[in-house]
């Protein structure tokens, strides 16, 4: 499996991952060949990649830290919840009462998979459009926030499920942003900026009002911007004056929003991101930020990197607590890319190997199907 940017997808790729439209329906599933329109339609929707299946590492699988199914059913929840949201009458809940079942059913469906799969290492970004990315990263920080808890250990049923629905409708606040603030390209002013600051209490009296959610649940959605150090928002909280949830989904959420494409900047890769979050010990809670960066691969699974021997490789498998220390298939050698005989270095304990650079999603799409096509058929020829 490989992650392909959708400008450099070509007819005859086969999907690897399923891919869901702004609805949670399925648009593209798992083994179908890609057509010409196919792949216009994915142009047309803004998908920025799908994962396509390659024949480089045929063996290599990279697995998601919870099912395609419930991370399209909890995009749509959250999509649902929070259009509800958008065009209720002041003091009617009706609409939002009727998707509360399906909001605490999804959120148990994550707090479950994540509890059955402690050992899974984030490899794998999830596929969203910029019309579902508020969407995609509400789910996204909840399985990164529920994963930190986990990982602690220590947190009751409750407090995960508590953790999971603050984390789901962080943003809700949002809806309250003008979209043309929301997908600015240039600098926010400092009218604009204000805006945004006050979506954490927007939300927060949204879900007040309306009896969505209450206590520590609530309490995330209004402090997840507020910092150790007193210069978050919207009420300079310091230290102990701030939810531990909150400050769980504080981590998740600055880890996401780093790793995504946004209207004004490209998303920075996981490497890049850890090193950034591992400057903020200041401000975050350090065994929470600890605890997740533990988790998440510097280098994910089917990463081309090039080793401080000269060696280039494949990343195959990461380990839980050694997010810079992965399984490395070595398939090329030297500045010229001489092939040499597959084999595979554990970096791990290695002060003789470590990562030195990483291969951009641009370099590896014009150096693979010199090797390898990802075409159906099969290995093909160097050409």
């Amino acid at each position: 499996m490989r992650r392909v940017p959708v400008w450099a997808l070509k007819p005859g790729m086969i999907v690897e991952k399923p891919v869901y439209d702004l609805n949670g329906s399925l648009l593209l599933n798992r083994g179908l060949e890609l057509k010409k329109d196919y792949i216009h339609h994915l142009k047309r929707m803004d998908v920025p990649f799908i994962y396509i299946e390659d024949n480089f590492i045929p063996d290599v699988k990279i697995e998601d830290v919870i099912l395609d199914e419930t991370r399209a059913r909890a995009v749509n929840t959250v999509r649902n919840i929070l259009e509800e949201a958008q065009r209720q009458p002041p003091g009617s809940n009706l609409g939002l009462v009727l998707e509360q079942r399906n909001f605490g059913e999804v959120v148990d469906e994550i707090v479950d998979q994540l509890i059955e799969n402690p050992e899974l290492m984030i490899n794998m970004a999830d596929i969203r459009s910029s019309d579902t990315y508020t969407f995609g990263h509400s789910v996204n920080v909840a399985v990164l926030a529920l994963t930190t808890a986990i990982a602690q250990g220590g947190y009751s049923r409750k407090q995960l499920r508590q953790i999971g629905s603050g984390s789901l409708l962080h943003d809700l606040g949002k809806i309250k942003i003008p979209l043309e603030i929301l997908n600015k390209r240039g600098p926010l002013t400092r009218d604009e900026f204000a805006s945004v600051q006050k979506h954490p209490e927007d939300g927060h009296i949204i879900v007040s009002r309306q009896g969505i959610l209450e206590g520590p649940a609530a309490d995330i959605i209004l402090q997840h911007h507020e910092r150790n150090d007193g210069n978050g928002y919207p009420h300079n909280l310091k230290e102990e004056e701030i939810s531990p949830l909150a400050k769980m989904v504080a981590i998740a959420d600055i880890y996401d929003a780093l790793t995504s494409d946004r209207p004004y900047r490209k998303g920075f890769p996981p490497h890049r991101a850890l090193e950034i979050m591992e400057t903020m010990g200041d401000i975050l809670d350090n065994e929470m930020l600890q605890a997740l960066l533990n988790h998440i691969a510097a280098y994910p699974v089917g990463t081309l990197v090039k080793l401080s021997t000269g060696e280039i490789g494949v990343v195959v498998k990461n380990r839980v607590g050694y997010p810079r220390h992965p399984r490395v298939r070595i398939v090329f050698s030297g500045e010229n890319l001489e092939g040499v005989t597959p084999f595979e270095v554990d970096l791990i304990g290695r002060e003789d190997r470590t990562v030195k650079r990483v291969f951009s999603e641009e370099e590896v799409i014009k150096l693979i199907p010199h090797v390898v096509p990802l075409l159906k058929g099969g290995l093909g020829r160097k050409e």
